[in-house]
């Protein structure tokens, strides 16, 4: 279901007029009676993603070019058009192609009014550092968007592989001979600092899910916090995961070789400092998805690796 592409089936005026939204003639006139599928963007990278998983092809996404850099899932068609930036998107451009509506996220929303001169908006709110657990919300606005558009069977679907492959995760995680703590790290090009992922980010809420500990027991608004790396001295057995981000992580890496601190620090020496493939940190269900695999093969690997595998 993570590549599954398709068109809305079940488009209606009535779902979105439930859902508060005013719809311009050409939308109305969108739905299995009139044959056109409804022009759908999103400069919403999360949204793009939630449409792509429900079997919605976006006709364009903000910052096309760079999503497939990021490592991020379910993959963009090539068709799919580029809408500019997510601060600055092409105005013009979208004017011209006339969407019937487009999809934001919530820190988008100073562009809201404009984007409303063009088309209704939709806005996607899953990272929030009040209401927390990403997960969960971005589980909620999967179902939201189902709703608004007719794909609710689609949702449920989806959802329910997004559940079976993260409780197969968890099935593997439970069958190592160890219970490391783990640290979620990215890696600042300095040499001297790193972001630690915890609380409000969708890595800890998916290592919740696998039983897996945080060796950072911190607490952030954000979902991650940039620390020295004097700090990770006290952590002990932990074991670390970086999220790989090409030319940026050979940069870091070599300027972290220079350092006696970092060549000492625990994880060091016992090579348990492990490279997870890229994906897009602030994404949907997905990029849950994405890292629990990557994190329970590395966490295989490593167990392997010391001897612990129980067969």
């Amino acid at each position: 279901m993570f590549g599954a592409l398709g068109t809305l089936g079940a488009w209606s005026a009535t779902s979105l007029a439930s859902s508060g939204l005013a719809l311009p003639r050409a939308a109305t006139a969108a739905g299995p009676a009139s044959g056109r599928t409804p022009r759908i963007v999103s400069l919403s990278w999360a949204g793009a993603q939630i449409l792509v998983s429900l079997g919605v092809v976006p006709l364009g996404i903000a910052d096309r070019a760079n999503y497939p850099l990021t490592g991020a899932l379910p993959a963009m068609p090539a068709d799919v058009l580029e809408l500019g930036t997510h601060s600055e998107p092409n105005l013009e451009l979208l004017q011209r192609i006339k969407p019937d509506l487009i999809v934001i996220d919530t820190n988008q929303l100073d562009l809201d009014t404009r984007l409303r001169s063009i088309a209704p908006t939709f806005t996607i709110d899953i990272y929030n550092a009040q209401k927390g657990k990403p997960f969960a919300r971005a589980v909620a606005e999967t179902q939201r968007v189902a709703a608004l558009l007719g794909r609710q069977e689609a949702a449920r679907s989806y959802l329910a592989e997004v559940d079976a492959r993260l409780a197969a995760c968890a099935a593997t995680v439970s069958t190592l001979g160890t219970s490391p703590r783990v640290l979620i790290v990215d890696l600042y090009d300095d040499g001297r600092h790193l972001y630690l992922y915890g609380p409000n980010s969708m890595m800890q809420d998916t290592m919740d899910r696998l039983g897996v500990r945080n060796a950072w027991t911190g607490s952030t608004d954000s979902g991650y916090l940039l620390s020295g790396i004097e700090g990770l001295a006290e952590m002990g057995d932990a074991q670390m995961y970086y999220i790989s981000h090409g030319v940026r992580d050979r940069i870091a890496l070599h300027n972290l070789s220079r350092s006696a601190l970092w060549q000492n620090l625990p994880f060091v020496r016992t090579q348990s400092f492990v490279p997870l493939p890229g994906f897009f940190t602030y994404g949907s269900t997905s990029c849950a998805v994405q890292f629990a695999e990557a994190l329970t093969a590395g966490m295989v690997a490593l167990d392997v690796k010391k001897g612990h595998a129980r067969g």
